[in-house]
């Protein structure tokens, strides 16, 4: 059941709540922008976090527009979703160190998050240097999807938590030119610590600052049908070439596919590695490794290496492209073709 509040109610103030005590529980829909119910989308997360009746799910749907240094903190389950079909989109724009020192958004809870733009999120380098368009402070089983969103000039795009039950999807998004230029901080596009799983398909990563592109300690961690850039300029895309370390890294390894993806090196990347699996250690008791139908090419650089599996989980590798790449896996040994 979706439910409307009239803007007659929000006249009475809490009258808004009163109604929504008294509804069926269900999808409760509140209104951000111009002849919106609320101004802004922190008032609107905020009246939703309030509410007590903890049956409801909260839909909280943005005009397009730019809303500056709003910063909600989410508690409860909630969808934020820019409320236009037209493609336009709703641009939260940080111009001020975040006040949370976390996130343009922060949640503590599930949320999914659609056609929304972060930009600008910054903290000091004393406190962290990794502000980030989103950060999910989950401890608890929840969610967290990004859909149809946009990363762009922060210094971290997303950032998770310690959540191992957590499901964490990414798709059909763009993380542009993010990261801290202080060499002394190592911010990624794509964060994920301990979760239970995370799936990020059909994105655009590019542009990245000293960190990855992506990097994830999920038990599980699927990256499909992504363009991935590492250190290498897309101008049509308004890329910058960057100095990612790597496009993809899973540092505690787990059940790792990369699938259907194009990965593309050039001079200004950190590191000659594209792709990580284990160097850190190995976490998990399914630990498996597959390697499919991906472009990987590399120029400028004098020794590029696709795949760097330290631990030697055998890699499966069937259907992939290399171009300009010196060493396919490292150790060549822990490799198995298909």
């Amino acid at each position: 059941m979706r439910v409307r509040f009239s803007l007659l109610a929000l006249t009475t103030g809490l009258g808004v709540f009163a109604a929504a005590a008294a509804a069926e529980a269900g999808t409760v829909v509140l209104t951000v922008g111009p002849g919106g119910q609320y101004k802004t989308i922190a008032a609107a997360v905020a009246a939703a976090d309030t509410h007590a009746n903890t049956s409801d799910y909260y839909d909280i749907e943005v005009a397009p527009g730019t809303y500056t240094n709003d910063f909600p903190n989410v508690t409860r389950p909630m969808t934020i979703a820019v409320s236009s079909s037209s493609g336009q989109t709703a641009v939260l724009k940080a111009t001020k160190a975040l006040p949370n020192e976390k996130g343009i958004i922060v949640t503590v809870a599930s949320l999914t998050v659609n056609g929304l733009t972060f930009t600008g999120a910054q903290i000091a380098n004393s406190l962290g240097g990794n502000g980030a368009g989103i950060r999910d402070q989950n401890t608890a089983p929840a969610t967290l999807t990004v859909e149809n969103s946009v990363f762009t000039g922060n210094q971290e795009g997303i950032l998770t938590g310690n959540d191992a039950n957590e499901t964490i999807t990414v798709v059909n998004s763009k993380f542009i030119n993010n990261g801290n230029p202080n060499e002394n901080y190592f911010q990624h596009g794509l964060y994920v610590n301990y979760a239970g799983s995370v799936t990020v398909s059909n994105n655009l990563f590019c542009g990245q600052l000293i960190g990855h592109d992506i990097k994830s300690r999920a038990a599980v961690t699927t990256v499909e049908n992504n363009q991935l850039y590492d250190g290498a300029a897309n101008a049509a895309l308004g890329c910058n070439a960057g100095s990612t370390s790597l496009a993809v890294d899973a540092p505690n390894g787990g059940a790792v596919t990369i699938s259907g993806n194009q990965v593309t090196q050039a001079a200004t990347t950190q590191n000659y590695k594209m792709v990580d699996y284990g160097e850190e250690g190995l976490l998990y008791g399914n630990n498996n490794f597959l390697v499919t139908a991906n472009s990987f090419t590399s120029s400028g650089t004098p020794s590029a290496t696709a795949v760097y599996d330290p631990d030697c989980v055998t890699v499966q590798l069937s259907g992939n492209t290399f171009a300009g790449i010196t060493t396919v896996v490292n150790p060549a040994s822990c490799a198995a073709y298909q």
